[in-house]
């Protein structure tokens, strides 16, 4: 495993390339062009806090900020696995005129969810000060949340990315099961909410501790469950080795299947 991760390292220029095209055609030929990196997650907040500050009230101060400390990360992992769940497909003539390390594709998807993140908290960093929630020590947590992050949803990626070369319905599969992964992630409310019986369920998602671990630092300033997310870091690099595993055994078919 460690010679396939030094050949990607060797295509590093490549993956870069892969990532900085991927940014560049998002929206190309769109009148505002990158801006939607900001719009589109500026839009969703401006839904959910309609909807739940006057429609259905939530009892939750600013609840505008509140949300939008967990739907950026929301959005970069279910914007990730649904572009890897056809990365491999669309990339067809690509993989059948060159050779290159195909785990790229996943992952240059991956990064570049993770840039589009980075440049969403251009817009929530400052919405937080204008709210009166200003940087603190606790903030140094931050970069290792977003790592966890990147690996778990990395691990998801190669594993979709490869099982959907050979079964197509996953593609459409997943909008359903990220929709309502949604709604058992607590992104949309507060986990104080969700009934004691079912607090298990929420302690077994590894994406409920992550946007928790956002909420945290951002809204509560307070460091995150360090426990918890010490083992949702073992978890993901387990879950990243194994599912490499499985993309390694399964991208010899790939051509075959393209």
């Amino acid at each position: 495993m460690l010679h396939e991760w030094k050949e990607i390292y060797k295509y590093r220029e490549f993956l870069k390339n892969n990532v900085s095209k991927d940014l560049r055609t998002r929206y190309k030929g769109s009148f505002f062009g990158f801006l939607w990196t900001l719009l589109n997650p500026l839009l969703m907040l401006i839904v959910y806090s309609t909807l739940f500050s006057i429609i259905v009230k939530m009892p939750v101060d600013n609840y505008p900020i509140f949300l939008f400390c967990t739907l950026l990360s929301w959005n970069f992992f279910q914007s990730s696995i649904q572009s890897s769940s056809s990365v491999i497909i669309n990339s067809g003539n690509l993989i059948k005129k060159i050779y290159f390390p195909h785990e790229i594709l996943p992952i240059s998807v991956v990064t570049g969810g993770l840039v589009n993140y980075l440049l969403g908290l251009i817009v929530l960093l400052p919405a937080l000060i204008i709210y009166g929630y200003y940087p603190n020590i606790n903030y140094i947590w931050l970069p290792v949340i977003i790592i966890i992050q990147f690996i778990f949803t990395l691990a998801i990626s190669f594993f979709v990315s490869a099982l959907t070369v050979f079964f197509r319905d996953i593609e459409h599969m997943l909008n359903i099961f990220l929709s309502a992964l949604l709604y058992l992630t607590p992104v949309l409310y507060p986990i104080s909410m969700i009934p004691k019986k079912y607090v298990w369920l929420f302690n077994w998602n590894p994406m409920a501790i992550l946007v928790t671990s956002y909420r945290q630092v951002f809204y509560y300033n307070e460091s995150p469950n360090l426990i918890s997310l010490f083992i949702i870091g073992l978890v993901s690099i387990l879950l990243l080795v194994l599912s490499q595993r499985y993309f390694m055994k399964m991208k010899e078919k790939f051509i075959e299947e393209i």
